[in-house]
């Protein structure tokens, strides 16, 4: 009579190597999907403005500007004199920022450095005690992915006065969108208008590649805006210099007038800007009124401020830096890693298709 435990057969056993090939296609495919994936999960957020945002950008001026010495508003005459400039901007990561939108704050600030008296180079707190000729403090909510204004955004150009509101704000000024086809617009800070951007060239900085973008910002009456404190100056005539038919001790009313021209580089991949050079021409006129009234008065100028900024060596090298170390981790996930999983994959499914054929072969 049969054993009881003859009649319960003993479950399939599976060798190792029949293991192999299962195993190899799951694994393949695995590398594969995640090959599919890795790009549009995490690449793509990657492209977005980065909540870490903490850059600083040294401009330093050309030896040929033009300053109005600011001490020289209390004084009997006008004094304009060469003088050697800097500018200093730092842009930072603030609240309120998100998944979708991060606040970048900038302060930026236009000094001078020294005066050149009497044919020798001056320290500028020797000469005036207040060296800073402008400084403005923006902050503007941008979209990650597109880097425009969200529409909150405001302004302050003195520190005694409140910000200025700027709701409609359009244009960028200090980043543009990762991997961005056309230059767009340009939002300029002291004359709060937008201006369209012009591609004039293409160069390198430290190995990245930049494109050259200009923003060319036409004449405009600071003081007929109402926020520049430096904005409108009413001195004696003397004060500005001698006009036929106008009394010395007449006050006469002369507004700032601004244009510049604003040159990007920028990182043609990320969109970091790099470095940047400003032409800053700045002179005060009399205001209508006092031209309609002599019109001696009509072509007379004071020049307050004619520079030239550009980037120093450092800001330069840190631009570039910036804009490598947003580029890489793109580059790690949306090709290097694809690649290298995708081939690891196939490599993979290949293998387990070997084996599986092999056993298919063997006789058992």
């Amino acid at each position: 009579m049969p054993d009881a435990d003859d009649a319960v057969s003993d479950p399939p056993r599976w060798s190792a190597r029949e293991l192999v090939a299962p195993t190899a296609f799951f694994l393949g495919a695995l590398l594969l999907a995640a090959a599919f994936a890795m790009g549009p999960m995490i690449g793509t957020g990657l492209k977005k403005l980065p909540l870490s945002i903490d850059r600083t950008w040294v401009g330093d001026g050309a030896d040929d500007a033009v300053v109005l010495d600011r001490c020289s508003l209390d004084a009997p005459a006008a004094r304009v004199l060469p003088a050697t400039v800097q500018q200093r901007q730092r842009t930072v990561a603030v609240r309120p920022a998100d998944s979708d939108v991060v606040t970048l704050q900038t302060g930026t600030a236009l000094g001078v450095r020294s005066y050149t008296v009497d044919g020798r180079s001056v320290d500028a707190e020797q000469v005036c005690h207040e060296p800073t000729l402008a400084a403005t403090i923006d902050r503007v909510t941008l979209d990650r992915r597109t880097a425009a204004p969200t529409g909150r955004s405001e302004i302050q150009y003195d520190d005694k006065r409140a910000a200025v509101a700027v709701p409609d704000r359009r244009g960028r000024t200090y980043v543009l969108p990762y991997g961005f086809r056309t230059p767009g617009e340009y939002f300029d800070v002291p004359t709060r208008q937008t201006v369209p951007l012009h591609e004039v060239g293409r160069t390198q900085i430290d190995g990245r590649e930049v494109i050259r973008l200009r923003a060319t910002i036409a004449d405009t009456d600071l003081g007929a805006l109402g926020t520049d404190p430096r904005g409108v100056i009413v001195r004696p005539a003397s004060w500005f210099g001698r006009f036929p038919g106008v009394a010395p001790d007449r006050p006469l009313t002369a507004t700032l007038h601004h244009r510049a021209i604003h040159d990007l580089y920028v990182d043609t991949a990320t969109g970091t800007l790099v470095d940047q050079r400003v032409e800053i021409d700045e002179e005060y006129r009399f205001t209508a009124d006092e031209t309609a009234r002599d019109p001696a008065l009509a072509d007379f100028v004071l020049p307050n401020l004619r520079a030239t900024v550009t980037g120093d060596r450092r800001s330069r090298s840190d631009g570039a830096a910036a804009a490598q170390a947003r580029a890489f981790p793109v580059r790690l996930t949306t090709r290097i890693l694809p690649l290298a999983l995708g081939a690891a994959g196939v490599v993979i499914v290949i293998g387990g298709a070997v084996v599986l054929t092999r056993s298919a072969r063997r006789p058992r």
